[in-house]
C-alpha cells in the first residue's frame, strides 16, 4: 500500500526491522500502584452494569451480556441471546442509568417523554418491541422513534448531507435531504473502529510490541489498545518517520508499567483499513447490507402490502374493463349504431351483467389470464448483493443511488461524518481528497465547494446524533408525532406507522 504525501511525493517509511530491533530491547518501567480497583461483589449483586462489568475480576461467576452489537439488537443462540432476554437486559441497563446518573426514580418516568434513535437500516419488529419497552415496561408517557442520520443533520445544523456514521462495529452511510432519509441510498458495512484496533494490535506485534501478554479477549487490554489507537493513529499523509510512544499498562492491585516504544507506518496503516477493508481480513456471506423489504406484522393488516394489493387489483380490473369495451366498440360499432334505436331487453339479472362487465366471463378470464396479485412492492424488492467497499466508495455509491442530479450535488457538497470510529487527526482532509479524486466527470465543477464535516460546531462527533434528538424534541412539528401510552395500548404498531416521521 503506497501512500503519497500532499505534495505528491512518496512517504519515507522507517524500516520495520529497525523498529522491531528497538522494541525488542524495551523493558517495563515500574511506576506507582494502579488506582484501579476490581468491582466489589461482596454483597453478591444480582447484576452489574457499565464500568462495573469492565473491572469485574475474572474469577467471578457472572455471565456477561452485550445486548447491542453492530448497532442492532444482539440476538444469538447463546445464553441471553433471545429477543426477550436482550430486551430484559436493555431494561436493566436503562433503568440503572436513569436512576444512577440522572437521579430520576423509575416511578416518576410517567412524567417524562423519550426519543428512541434507530438505525437507518432498521428492523421494524425490533422498533416495535423497543417502543413497547419504553411505554409499557419503563412507563414513559410518550415516545418518538427517529433515524440516526436525520438526527445527525439536526445536531449539526445542516439541511441536507451525506451522513457517514463510523461506529465501533459498523459503518452506515445515508443521504438525508430536508429531514428525510433516502431509502435507496442506505448502506450498512460490517466494519468499524474495532477492526482498526484489531489491525493495530496485529501490526504492533510485527514490530515486537513489548507487552507480550496483551490479549484482545481481555477487557482491560482492549481498553489499553483503544487508548493507544486514539493517541497514536492518524491519517495525516505528511506525517512520517518513527516516533516514541508511551504505553501505560494498568491493572487493579498491581504496579503500573510503562513501555516507551517506537511506532512508524502502522499508525496510519491501521486506520487506512477503513478505506481498504480487505486489510481487515473480514470473512462472511454478506458484509454489506441495504434496507430490507417490510415483512409485515399481524397486528397491522392495513400495511403497504394490503394497500399495494388492493390498489393494483382495482387498477388491473379497470384496465381490463376498458380494454373489453374498446374491443367491443371497434368490433360491433356498426351493429351497435343500427340497433341502438331498438334495444332488446336482456333477460340476465343486472348483478350478473355487472360482474361480467367488471371481470368478464370465465372464458374471457381464461383467455386473458387471471389477474395476478403482487406479493411485494417494487420498492421493497431484494437488491443484488454488494461487494465490500471502503468508506469513500460507500459514499460514492450511496450518492449515486439518489434520484436526481440536483440531489446528488447537494450530497457531494456536504459530507457529514459522525461516530467515534474515524476520530483521527487528518481524517477530514484525507476523506475529502479520496472522494474528490473519484468524483464523476459531470460533478467536477463542484469539487472546490465540497465540504467534509468531522466536528460539526466543535462537538464531539459521538454526541451529534444525541444532540439532534434533543433539538428534535423542541421542534413545533414534533408535537404531532408523540405516541402516548394509551394510544400505543389501543392501536399498537398501527399508530407507530401513522406517526412515524420517516417512511415506515
Amino acid at each position: 500500500m503506497s501512500i503519497i504525501t500532499s505534495s505528491g511525493q512518496h512517504r519515507l517509511a522507517p524500516p520495520t526491522e529497525q523498529l522491531a530491533a528497538y522494541n525488542a530491547q524495551v523493558g517495563p518501567q515500574i511506576e506507582d500502584t494502579s488506582d484501579l480497583e476490581w468491582t466489589d461483589t461482596s454483597s453478591k449483586p444480582q447484576y452489574l452494569v457499565g464500568q462495573e462489568v469492565l473491572y469485574l475480576h475474572p474469577s467471578e461467576s457472572y455471565n456477561i451480556h452485550w445486548p447491542m452489537s453492530c448497532g442492532q439488537l444482539n440476538l444469538h443462540s447463546g445464553t441471553g441471546g433471545s429477543l426477550t432476554a436482550v430486551l430484559a437486559d436493555l431494561e436493566t441497563i436503562w433503568t440503572t442509568a436513569i436512576e444512577k446518573f440522572l437521579d430520576i426514580p423509575v416511578k416518576d418516568l410517567k412524567h417524562y417523554r423519550c426519543i428512541l434513535l434507530v438505525p437507518d437500516i432498521y428492523n421494524r419488529q425490533h422498533i416495535k418491541e423497543l417502543i413497547n419497552l419504553l411505554l409499557n415496561r419503563l412507563g414513559f408517557s410518550a415516545a418518538i422513534a427517529h433515524q440516526e442520520s436525520v438526527c445527525a443533520t439536526f445536531g449539526s445544523g445542516v439541511a441536507s448531507a451525506c451522513v457517514v456514521d463510523v461506529g465501533d462495529q459498523k459503518t452506515a452511510v445515508c443521504c438525508v435531504e430536508d429531514g428525510l432519509s433516502h431509502r435507496n441510498s442506505r448502506l450498512w458495512l460490517d466494519y468499524g473502529g474495532r477492526d482498526v484496533t484489531r489491525s493495530l494490535e496485529w501490526l504492533l506485534r510485527k514490530t515486537n510490541f513489548p507487552y507480550k501478554d496483551c490479549n484482545l479477549l481481555d477487557r482491560l487490554d482492549c481498553q489499553l489498545l483503544q487508548e493507544l489507537k486514539h493517541s497514536s493513529c492518524h491519517l495525516n499523509k505528511d506525517q512520517s518517520g518513527a516516533r516514541l510512544q508511551d504505553v501505560h499498562v494498568q491493572r487493579p492491585d498491581t504496579f503500573s508499567r510503562r513501555y516507551q516504544i517506537r511506532v512508524g507506518e502502522e499508525t496510519i496503516q491501521a486506520p487506512m483499513g477503513l478505506f481498504y477493508p480487505q486489510l481487515f481480513g473480514l470473512v462472511g456471506g454478506s458484509l454489506v447490507h441495504t434496507q430490507l423489504r417490510n415483512q409485515g406484522d399481524p397486528e397491522d393488516i392495513h400495511d403497504e402490502h394490503y394497500l399495494l394489493q388492493t390498489q393494483s387489483t382495482q387498477q388491473q380490473v379497470a384496465k381490463a374493463v376498458a380494454e373489453k369495451k374498446a374491443k367491443a366498440s371497434s368490433k360491433h360499432g356498426g351493429e351497435a349504431d343500427k340497433t341502438s334505436s331498438d334495444p332488446k331487453p336482456s333477460l340476465e339479472p343486472r348483478h350478473k351483467r355487472a360482474r361480467e362487465d367488471a371481470g368478464g366471463s370465465s372464458e374471457a378470464k381464461h383467455r386473458r389470464g387471471a389477474v395476478r396479485l403482487p406479493s411485494a412492492s417494487r420498492r421493497g424488492s431484494e437488491p443484488a448483493p454488494l461487494k465490500l467497499m471502503g468508506v469513500d466508495q460507500a459514499i460514492l455509491h450511496s450518492i449515486e443511488c439518489c434520484a436526481s442530479d440536483e440531489t446528488k450535488k447537494k450530497m457531494f457538497s456536504c459530507i457529514l461524518v459522525v461516530g467515534g470510529g474515524l476520530k483521527f487527526p487528518g481524517a477530514q482532509n484525507f476523506l475529502l481528497h479520496r472522494v474528490r479524486a473519484q468524483l464523476p466527470a459531470k460533478y467536477r465543477n463542484i469539487a472546490d465547494t465540497m465540504e467534509v464535516i468531522t466536528r460539526p460546531k466543535d462537538q464531539d462527533p459521538q454526541m451529534v446524533c444525541w444532540k439532534g434528538a434533543a433539538v428534535l424534541a423542541c421542534l413545533d412539528t414534533t408535537q404531532e408525532l408523540w405516541v402516548g401510552q394509551r394510544e400505543w395500548r389501543k392501536f399498537g404498531i398501527r399508530i407507530l406507522r401513522e406517526r412515524s416521521p420517516f417512511v415506515w
